[in-house]
């Protein structure tokens, strides 16, 4: 067989790179793939397997009888050649640089397993100029899906054996779950499949994205190519601001300038990324809220279960997991208290990878331990070099998990969802898929957290207020409603097809607040504002504000016309945007003691110096209309001039004003009482909105490490041990699968000789170095009549003898001689000639008698 480890390559210089990762099973897809992979085109194949370092692979042999290309192994600096299949050697590590391959070897304090496959497609990934393709085949465990995803980033091609036909599909079945892999083929149609997507338009260009006529859908486009997140579900203000804020960063005024930097620049498209995600969590957040959680939810959770069941809490968006691992901690020390032994698992979810890593490491800066009690840290924590390090019982009750909440399926038999400060990013219609998947999978009786300024929503009237202040909510109806297409024309959408409302759709005119048009409103809002005119007309007709519960403007009547500001028809109707500023305290203060469940209406004088009219004090009036709707309930504001506008409204309650100096002292002491309470509850819902608005600022000045490292999402507890086991099993069978190769090949050759010898018409008979019987072929069995079990005995012991010599003697005298002996005699009437020939073998001299007949003689 020819040796082509050895044939002199050319010199041409490679045209495109293939990395080919394969494992456990691997050989029969890899004999495949070569079979059919093209030899004149140019391209570099670089093989990656996990080898045994005690094992010679004679995968080289395997492969040069399915392609004609040159094999070598690879050796450190040795650079690429065109048409070239180059194999890793045992116990080392390689990598790319500028065309060359770096190879290190592994130390014994090298992390277990090693992942060689990984490490070679992300050095793959830094490469530029040439076309890259990365084609994993089968294996288990997750070796090369980092690498995928690290290529597909920069703009390369990956490539994935199907997971039915692969023996192990546990490595194609990583790659996939990256979402990185551009095509699935047998291991036959790969090579066709890395030819066309070769053919394509070169690395690098993003003209499809860059024909796209508006650029702010080009560049969300771009986001969602590169990370595979669809932002547009998020509301147009927040990702406004971020695109402008790394606008402004870059010194770049014009849009369409920042989009044509974004189609050249791969990490100015990650720093973007970066700044679209909002990870801001900290341990203990909101002591109060985590202490109403604790009390309200978590014990009862551990009082009402039994020892059979297990506690599920899901904690979506968990960003570093600081959150996750604050529950964690609220449960054990829930069950260290009563003394009780339940089973409880925390699984923690995010889209972002990265913040998934750091999240499963559970090693984090003293600082943020800050709000954590020291009984808590010293309880829960150890001292770590690189911080401080989440206690190992805690960390194995949370699984860390790669999800996007949007469009992943929900985790299923909840008895805990916290979600805090998520739902405030997103539109309407999204708010409504991720509430309805929590209902989905919450059980009866199972509980929601949200943050201090999220709402339910159309979902209220499925959960009972368990604390209003700090959103705590238990499911207490048996509907599960999960629409799994509520996004389909949002999520996934084609360009352009009205996924994003980015400020050239804003800018449209909008109708007159003051005519509202019923024909471009749902059905369903305009049968609810004509039931709030009913009850309104029912019961006032006064100077009067219609808003709804949660600050949105319906509508106005008379004289308030006077304290609204439309803008020009382009700001939205809420209260902030269109009412008069000195109104906004009283309204926001009234409707939230309403939405509390305050048994009398709300009122207060309020001083105002309105623009081009003289100053003057209005009664406003706060109260709630008949009726509900699904969305929320309507309030009306009642405006009335303090002076020479009471006789206007009979019905309206008059502020009270005694003329006794005590009923004047009592009365303002309790107004002053009222008023602190009041405040007290302004101050905690303004509170509430400057910790949204301090999110934002704060995600601003973090940077976020981007990182193509994957973290198992089940069984992280016996991930160390259990990766090891695995890598040492697919260098096992990859050796036993090579070896069943060899034995094939070898059963090949023997019937080969067999047919060689029959064709010669001569007997052999092989002898070790104690003159013991290896085999023979049938003619030397008629010969000297030997059966199949004479095998294993001395030759002198078994069979006939020839009467002209005697084979023992003459084997022996070849042996001790070294020399080949012959004899001729008389044989059944013909001429026979006996040759014992010497031959080394592994253990000594051995002899082979070869009896060749010179005549024809007569069968016996």
């Amino acid at each position: 067989m020819e040796d082509t480890t050895n044939r002199s390559p050319d010199a041409q210089a490679c045209t495109a790179i293939v990395a080919v990762g394969a494992s456990a099973g691997g050989l029969e897809p890899l004999e495949a793939f070569f079979q059919t992979a093209p030899t004149d085109k140019g391209w570099c194949y670089v093989v990656l397997q996990h080898l045994s370092p005690d094992y010679r692979s004679v995968m080289d042999e395997l492969l040069a009888r399915k392609s004609d290309a040159i094999i070598r192994h690879i050796d450190a600096g040795m650079a690429l050649v065109a048409d070239t299949i180059y194999l890793n050697r045992p116990n080392s590590l390689v990598r790319l640089s500028d065309g060359c391959f770096q190879v290190t070897a592994y130390s014994d304090t090298d992390a277990l397993p090693h992942l060689p496959i990984d490490a070679f497609i992300t050095s793959l990934a830094a490469e530029r100029g040439l076309p890259r393709a990365a084609v994993i085949l089968s294996g288990s465990g997750s070796d090369g899906a980092r690498g995928a995803e690290a290529l597909h980033a920069a703009g390369g091609h990956v490539l994935v054996q199907s997971p039915k036909e692969a023996k192990f599909s546990s490595m194609p079945k990583a790659a996939l779950a990256t979402g990185a892999v551009d095509r699935i083929e047998d291991a036959h149609a790969l090579p066709t499949a890395v030819a066309a997507l070769l053919s394509e338009l070169p690395e690098g260009s993003n003209s499809k994205i860059t024909r796209i006529s508006d650029p702010w859908q080009a560049i969300m486009e771009m986001i969602e190519t590169a990370h595979r997140i669809d932002f547009s579900v998020y509301k147009s203000p927040t990702v406004i601001r971020r695109i402008e804020r790394r606008m402004g960063l870059k010194g770049i005024t014009d849009i369409e300038a920042y989009r044509d930097l974004l189609a050249k620049n791969d990490e100015a498209v990650d720093e973007l990324y970066q700044d679209m995600l909002i990870g801001v969590t900290e341990f203990y957040r909101d002591p109060d809220a985590m202490a109403s959680l604790s009390r309200n939810a978590i014990a009862r959770l551990v009082s009402e279960s039994s020892e059979k069941d297990e506690i599920r809490v899901w904690v979506p968006a968990c960003a570093t997991g600081e959150e996750a691992y604050t529950i964690a901690i609220e449960m054990a020390e829930a069950l260290r208290t009563s003394g009780l032994e339940r089973r409880y698992r925390i699984i923690a979810s995010d889209v972002h990878r990265g913040s998934i890593e750091t999240a499963g490491k559970g090693i984090y800066p003293e600082s943020a331990l800050a709000h954590v009690a020291p009984a808590i840290r010293e309880r829960y924590f150890t001292e770590h070099r690189d911080g401080m390090q989440i206690d190992q019982t805690i960390r194995q009750k949370v699984i860390f998990s790669v999800q996007n909440a949007l469009a992943d399926s929900p985790f299923m038999r909840l008895d805990l969802v916290s979600c805090r400060n998520l739902l405030i990013y997103l539109d309407d219609v999204a708010q409504t898929r991720l509430l309805s998947m929590f209902l989905f999978g919450l059980r009866k009786g199972g509980y929601l957290f949200l943050g201090a300024s999220e709402s339910l929503g159309e979902l209220k009237s499925d959960f009972a207020v368990i604390d209003s202040t700090w959103r705590l909510y238990r499911k207490e109806s048996d509907r599960r409603v999960y629409d799994a297409g509520l996004l389909a024309n949002r999520i996934g959408a084609p360009v352009g097809v009205d996924r994003f409302d980015m400020p050239r759709q804003r800018k449209q005119a909008r109708p007159p607040l003051t005519s509202i048009d019923k024909s471009d409103r749902p059905r369903t809002d305009r049968d609810s504002l004509l039931r709030g005119y009913d009850a309104l007309l029912k019961r006032y007709a006064p100077s009067s504000i219609l808003i709804t519960d949660t600050g949105q403007v319906l509508t106005w009547f008379g004289a308030a016309s006077a304290y609204i500001d439309t803008m020009s028809d382009l700001a939205e109707r809420t209260v902030e945007e269109i009412v008069h500023p000195a109104l906004h305290y009283a309204i926001n203060l009234g409707t939230e003691r309403l939405r509390q469940g305050a048994e009398r209406d709300f009122e207060r004088e309020i001083s105002i110096d309105a623009e081009g009219a003289e100053p003057h004090v209005v009664i406003l009036r706060v109260e709630p209309l008949m009726g509900d709707n699904r969305r929320g309930r309507f309030l009306l504001v009642t405006l009335r001039r303090a002076a020479g506008e009471a006789a206007e409204d009979d019905t309206a309650a008059p502020v009270m004003r005694d003329t006794g100096e005590d009923d004047i002292l009592v009365s303002r002491i309790r107004e002053l009482e009222r008023d602190l309470r009041l405040t007290d509850e302004s101050l905690q819902y303004v509170t509430e909105r400057l910790e949204t608005s301090g999110e934002e600022l704060q995600a601003s000045n973090e940077e976020l490490q981007a990182s193509n490292e994957e973290l198992q999402a089940a069984n992280e507890e016996l991930q160390a041990s259990n990766e090891e086991l695995h890598a040492v099993n697919e260098e096992l069978v990859s050796v036993s699968s090579q070896h069943e190769r060899k034995i094939e090949l070898l059963s090949d050759l023997n019937r080969d000789t067999e047919l060689a010898f029959s064709a010669m018409e001569a007997g052999v008979l092989v002898l070790d170095d104690e003159l013991r019987i290896r085999r023979f072929t049938s003619q030397c069995a008629d010969i000297l009549k030997l059966v199949e079990h004479d095998i294993g005995r001395k030759v002198g012991e078994v069979g006939s003898r020839l009467g002209f010599v005697d084979h023992a003697e003459l084997a022996r005298a070849a042996a001790r001689s070294g020399e080949t002996q012959s004899v001729t005699g008389d044989w059944q009437g013909g001429r026979l000639t006996a040759d014992a020939i010497p031959t080394e073998q592994s253990r000594g001299t051995g002899v082979v008698l070869v009896f060749r007949q010179d005549g024809a003689g007569t069968e016996p």
